[in-house]
This record gives structure tokens, sequence and C-alpha cells, in this order.
């Protein structure tokens, strides 16, 4: 059969094409990891600069995040309710508490994405907070949960559950403003787990943004004292102590010298007064 000899070849030219193309995009994908670990590292607004040259470097080379092999059971069961999809890497944010995942597709899931798990306080209402659809470039009736004293809330997300009154109590308005920082979020939520992801490819920018949103959250309903999810420059802090003590020797210097001033005018003016 001749006309095997063009399909042979045809279907290798295929296959080649979409490997590189899968290797081009995995490729990317860790470049785009190891600049969000950067960032999320601190100091990162000096070390940005060589954010380049780091990407030359393996994940696990570079400073921030943590990766590690598995979350608690909860949290990973959470990772069902944000879409599912193939776990691709996971880091730890807060031990025990809180990860972020990078989830790519499988064969029931096409969509890749990033999500924030973490652990409540307490128990939550079944909720799911999504951007309201548009339908011909228009946005769709909001048929969710009413938020009638926050119009603009309405107008950006649509919010479903069974418990309308807990649902209203649990996004407070320091959660919906965090939404609103960050409109692409949504937020998933059942007894004491959340998760709020972004669906595409992995964007580091994106990525931290989605942390600072959830971190926020996290600060309203997180367990074990709600630890911040960011992480915190020490060196800075122990700058800031050092400078905030300088400034309070130079106030006692001056303190002093202002007193030795005050000393050397009672003693001139009753010098005065003596002669």
């Amino acid at each position: 059969m001749p006309w095997l000899w063009y399909v042979g070849p045809l279907a290798l030219l295929v296959v080649w094409y979409l490997t590189g193309l899968r290797g081009r995009h995995e490729a990317r994908r860790d470049a785009e990891l190891v600049r969000w670990r950067v960032l999320m590292t601190p100091k990162a607004a000096s070390r940005r600069s060589g954010a380049q040259r780091d990407t030359r470097k393996t994940v696990a080379d570079i400073d921030g995040p943590r990766p590690v092999r598995s979350m608690p059971g909860s949290l990973e069961r959470m990772l069902g309710d944000a879409g599912g999809g193939a776990v691709v890497s996971r880091y730890e944010l807060v031990p025990k508490l809180a990860y972020v995942a990078i989830v790519g597709p499988d064969a029931k899931n096409g969509s890749e994405h990033q999500v924030v798990v973490a652990k409540l306080a307490k128990a939550a209402p079944r909720l799911t907070v999504c951007p309201l659809p548009i339908v011909d470039g228009r946005r769709a009736p909001n048929t969710g949960v009413q938020f009638k004293k926050d119009p603009d809330f309405m107008e950006q997300f649509l919010v479903e559950g069974p418990e309308a009154k807990p649902i209203g109590r649990w996004l407070s308005a320091r959660v919906r403003d965090a939404l609103r920082d960050f409109p692409d979020a949504w937020l998933f939520v059942q007894d004491r787990v959340m998760a709020i992801a972004v669906y595409g490819p992995v964007d580091a920018e994106r990525l931290q943004e989605l942390v600072v949103a959830a971190d926020a959250i996290f600060a309203e309903h997180g367990a074990g004292g709600a630890p911040s999810l960011l992480f915190e420059d020490s060196e800075a802090d122990e700058d800031d102590e050092d400078e905030d003590d300088s400034e309070a020797d130079d106030e006692d210097d001056e303190d002093e010298s202002d007193e030795d001033e005050d000393e050397d005018e009672e003693a001139a003016g009753a010098e005065r007064a003596v002669r």
C-alpha cells in the first residue's frame, strides 16, 4: 500500500510537533514558577533584576515557597471542587495550613489552573464565588445570593450556595474587597477548607496576586491564628528596629543636650544675679 509511505512519516511529524509544543509549554511553566518563587521571597523588589538569571536554575534551587510532595488530605480533596485535574506541583505557604497547587489538564479536565488551599478556623457554609458570566458582551443577570448593600460586588461576582444568610455573613466586607481586588478569582468553601483558584497558564505576577487575595481571606477566617501566607522580610524588620533604636538614641542625645544647655543658662542666670 503506497499510501502508507506517506501516512507513517506524517504521523511521526505530528507526534514530534506535539511533543515539542508540550516541552516548550512545560519549560515556560517551570520558568514562571521560578519567577513566582523569586517574587515571593523577602526583598523581592531588589532581586527582580536577577530573576531572568535565576530561571536557569531548577525550581528546587530557588528560595521561596517550598515544594512538597503532598498536602493534608482535606486540602488535597478540595482540589476536586476547584476543577480537578493532574497536580503538577505543590508548594507550602504555611505548614499544615496553606498550600499552592499547580494543576494541569487530564482526561476529564482540560483546564490548567492554580489553587491556594487553606484550612479554616471554623466550619463555614458551603459556597462558590465566581466571576459573573458575560453573555453576548454583557454581564448575565445575577441570580445568586444577593448583596443588595454591595451592588459593585454583585456586578462582578456570582455567589451560589444553599444557605444565603450564613454565606452573607461569611463573605464579609474584607473578603469581598479581596475578591474585588482580584476579579479573576474563583472561591470554593466547604466545611473547614477553602480553595481560591485562577484558571489559565501559570503567570508569576498573577499567581502572586492570587496568593495576596488568599492571604486577605485567610486573615479573616484562617486556622492556626491565621498567620500570613506571604513571606515576610525578617531582616527588614530588624533593620527597622535598628533604625527605631537609633532614632531613640538620637532623641535621648538631643534631650541630654537640651538639659545641658538649660543647666548652662540657669548657671549663667544665677551668676548674673549674684553680680
